[in-house]
């Protein structure tokens, strides 16, 4: 069957609620799978093991006549992109059982609390013994807020929260907004913390780094993508992202095989740039195939301005996602030629 128009993207998307637990990507994610390159990483591993099995004993209330149940706490995996941060988080909603625990991203709360409201948004985490968020950033006041509330709660409930983030919790904001304005709020937020450095080399990178798919290898390896596939230019796909907002990146993820992508030059507007990031997280989460080619190279997709600016970590952590979403694509094909992925889980 041959590919679909990209700008069907949205008429075959999935839609549906969140379920609040692992993507496919790390669905099997355990402690026994994560394979630590360094110390550091071998002591954030034990850390967050440790703080699960606490996080998911009985609840332990005051001392009568309080009877206060005592307030949860956060861990922070704060490192580099590719080191094994996100395999940590699942692994932990994994380890923490029966108790009952969620898993989303930091745009996925914030975008819950404000679509549905603090009390209605409240409903979904009552009783939650463990909070599993990822990429944790805060990058407007009003997330800011938002975040201090949702803590607050939480922790004053007996839930507690493991996140990750490529910045340390107080350097949150900083370019992003007058974060000046706000740094009794981000600090307050950061102190709610327990900060565990994981650091190394990024995993994507130790044996190789691919490349765009090459004019010939693209029309070779297209008819390979699963369906539904999707095909078309850069210009085309984001023409799709800009109708919807980034929140709904997962439908669109969650109902493609494999989209192939051609006409790849430098995006020139950071809004774009930041959309295609978000679609990129989704795809690689879901585990979608990618195609793409153009004029330019990996390393040559966004802007310098953009890759040295407030936003660079998560532009890095794209191109290596890229990157790994490429070579899967060609070893779905049986190219042999850039050997067995490593096995360290995806961050």
């Amino acid at each position: 069957m041959p590919p679909l128009p990209i700008d069907q993207l949205l008429s075959q998307a999935v839609q549906g609620e969140a379920t609040f637990s692992p993507p496919p990507r790390f669905a099997a994610a355990s402690f026994g799978s994560y394979r630590p390159a360094n110390e550091s990483q071998e002591r954030a591993a034990a850390r967050v093991a440790e703080f699960v099995t606490a996080a998911a004993a009985p609840a332990r209330r005051g001392w009568w006549p309080f009877r206060r149940t005592e307030p949860g706490s956060g861990l922070y995996l704060d490192g580099g992109y590719g080191v094994g941060k996100t395999h940590l988080l699942a692994a932990a909603y994994h380890a923490a059982g029966d108790v009952k625990r969620v898993y989303l991203t930091f745009q996925e709360l914030v975008h819950l609390i404000g679509a549905r409201g603090a009390q209605e948004a409240a409903a979904h985490f009552e009783g939650v013994r463990l909070v599993c968020l990822d990429e944790f950033e805060l990058d407007d006041p009003g997330n800011t807020l938002i975040v201090k509330r949702f803590l607050e709660g939480l922790f004053e409930a007996g839930g507690s929260l493991v996140t990750t983030s490529n910045t340390p919790p107080e350097a949150q904001g900083k370019g992003r907004f007058n974060a000046a304005d706000f740094q009794r709020e981000i600090q307050g937020i950061a102190q709610r913390f327990e900060v565990v450095p994981i650091d190394g080399p990024d995993f994507r990178k130790r044996e190789r780094r691919p490349e765009l798919h090459g004019e010939a290898e693209y029309t070779v390896l297209l008819p390979t993508l699963p369906a539904p596939a999707f095909a078309g230019t850069l210009d085309e796909l984001l023409a799709v992202l800009r109708e919807v907002h980034p929140i709904r990146f997962r439908e669109i993820a969650k109902g493609a095989g494999g989209i192939a992508i051609s006409g790849l030059e430098t995006i020139a507007s950071q809004n774009d740039a930041l959309r295609f990031v978000h679609l990129i997280d989704q795809l690689y989460d879901q585990q979608v195939k990618l195609l793409a080619t153009g004029g330019t190279p990996l390393s040559g997709l966004f802007d310098p301005s953009y890759r040295n600016g407030a936003y660079m970590k998560k532009h890095e952590r794209c191109l290596s996602r890229v990157g790994e979403l490429l070579d899967e694509t060609r070893q779905l094909a049986g190219d042999g030629s850039h050997g067995d992925r490593p096995l360290v889980a995806g961050d």
